[in-house]
C-alpha cells in the first residue's frame, strides 16, 4: 500500500465523490422547510431569542434583571451577616435621593405648566411628549442609517 500525501488523498477522494450519482431531495422537503420558516416568522417576539426583542424591552429587562440581582446579592449578604441593614440603606441612599429629586422636579414642572396654561389638557401634553419622542427616535434612526451608508462602507 502506497502512502499518499494529503494533497493526493484529497484529489482521489474528490474524484470518487464526483463519480457518485446526484441524490434528489424528497418532494415534501421544500414544503416542510417553507412551513417551518413561516411558523417561526409568525411567533411573537417573546417566544424568540433575546436579540429579536424590541430595544426598549431589552433595556427594561436588563435594568430589572440587574436590580433583582443586586437585591438578591445584598439580601443574601444581609442574611449571611456580612452586611447590616443600615449599610444597605446607606448604599441605596443616593438612588433614593435621585428618585426623590426626579419626583420633585417633575411635580415642579407640572405645577409650572398648570400655572402657565390652565386650560391645557393633559392629553395634549402626552401627545406633545410622544411627538418629541418619535422625532428623537427618527433622528436616531436617520443618524444610524447615515452612519451605515456613508461611514461603514469605507
Amino acid at each position: 500500500m502506497t502512502h499518499l500525501t494529503p494533497e493526493q488523498l484529497e484529489q482521489k477522494i474528490h474524484a470518487v465523490l464526483r463519480q457518485q450519482p446526484v441524490r434528489r431531495a424528497p418532494m415534501s422537503l421544500e414544503a416542510r422547510v417553507m412551513g417551518e420558516i413561516s411558523r417561526r416568522q409568525a411567533l411573537p417576539w417573546w417566544h424568540k431569542s433575546f436579540t429579536y426583542w424590541p430595544g426598549g424591552v431589552r433595556v427594561a429587562f436588563m435594568v430589572i434583571a440587574t436590580g433583582l440581582l443586586g437585591a438578591a446579592v445584598l439580601g443574601s449578604m444581609h442574611l449571611a451577616g456580612i452586611i447590616s441593614l443600615h449599610a444597605i440603606t446607606a448604599l441605596l441612599q443616593p438612588v433614593t435621593d435621585a428618585l426623590a429629586t426626579l419626583k420633585s422636579a417633575g411635580s415642579a414642572i407640572g405645577s409650572v405648566l398648570r400655572a402657565i396654561v390652565p386650560g391645557f389638557s393633559q392629553t395634549w401634553l402626552y401627545v406633545a411628549l410622544g411627538v418629541m419622542g418619535a422625532a428623537y427616535a427618527m433622528m436616531f434612526g436617520i443618524g444610524a442609517t447615515a452612519y451605515r451608508v456613508f461611514w461603514l462602507r469605507r
